[in-house]
């Protein structure tokens, strides 16, 4: 019930935010604001869901380190077995 209260009380703030700065003389904050308002779905949803993809960016992020360390393979099969080894555990 906590959690509920806390994502509520954060909806609250950031539609203080979007209202307060909406009509703000610096164009880049009307901006942001402006994009806020756009995206007002997706952040509702990823402030009320529990669900995160830190699994996935953690995956990308090894498979960009094994192509920068690589430095090139002999051919595509090496790639994807050595992509296949190092992220087993993730998976």
């Amino acid at each position: 019930m906590q959690t509920f209260r806390k994502n509520v009380q954060n909806l609250e703030q950031l539609e203080a935010w979007i209202h307060r700065y909406s009509f703000c003389s610096c164009s880049v904050v009307r901006a942001i604001a402006k994009s806020l308002v756009k995206r007002t779905d997706e952040i509702i949803s990823c402030i009320l869901s529990s669900y995160s993809n830190g699994k996935m960016e953690e995956t990308n992020n090894k498979i960009k380190r094994i192509k920068r360390r690589g430095y090139g393979y002999r051919n595509i099969q090496r790639f994807a077995f050595r992509v296949r080894l190092e992220t087993a555990n993730i998976l």
